[in-house]
């Protein structure tokens, strides 16, 4: 493995570390807010593994990688200490992609091929430890819920919903408040997925690992 690869790998949790330090040593008087609403554009990494290509009879390397999307949430602070303060919650995040394929037709010329759509939902409770204090501080959380994730062919829809699987995610972020209800807020989570087997309508869906990257504001 490159010292590239393992940098960036690693570049997410250096980076967390960073801003709970930061967050924790702002000057500000108060403790954390006892309760925040989060609401923020997202931007999830979707990868192309061929196990999801092959039943759709397409390359790998067509598939969507790059969803847009919405992650809500609201959260409880009712435990607090001196230098961490506990939180529950849960969070509602949402992203889908499409993309439209190119195949090579006779004489080598590029014709349009079937467009491609993967879509993902998400609804987990949460528990976060923060660090900080009511002006800006940093999150590290985690939690476990259920997801729901496919990818079809616009020429061969799926007939009826998939079901939801379990779903692992955790990451962290940080909040500023520049105002006394209004913050930028930003977040970083890594999704795991369980594998969804086939139904008589339904393709089977390999086990889903992917980053999601957001940001918006939050309200207290």
């Amino acid at each position: 493995m490159s010292f590239a690869k393992i940098s960036l790998r690693w570049c997410p949790i250096v980076l967390l570390i960073g801003l709970s330090a930061d967050a924790a040593a702002q000057p500000t008087a108060g403790p954390i807010s006892r309760f925040v609403v989060d609401a923020r554009g997202s931007l999830a990494r979707f990868k192309a593994n061929p196990a999801v290509a092959g039943p759709l009879e397409v390359d790998a390397t067509t598939l969507p990688t790059r969803g847009l999307g919405i992650t809500v949430g609201a959260h409880w602070y009712p435990l607090r200490t001196r230098r961490i303060t506990v939180g529950v919650g849960a969070e509602y995040a949402r992203a889908a992609d499409g993309k439209t394929t190119t195949v090579t037709g006779e004489d080598d010329v590029e014709i349009e091929g079937p467009t491609l759509t993967t879509r993902f939902t998400s609804l987990s409770p949460q528990l976060s430890l923060n660090f900080g204090r009511d002006e800006g501080w940093s999150y590290v959380s985690a939690g476990m819920g259920t997801a729901r994730i496919t990818t079809e062919r616009a020429d061969s829809p799926l007939v009826v919903t998939a079901d939801r699987t379990r779903a692992l995610n955790y990451g962290g972020g940080a909040r500023w408040f520049n105002s006394p209800r209004m913050a930028f807020t930003f977040d970083v989570r890594f999704y795991a997925i369980s594998p969804r087997p086939a139904t008589a309508t339904v393709p089977a869906y390999p086990r889903a690992k992917f980053m999601v990257l957001s940001a918006g504001v939050a309200f207290r």
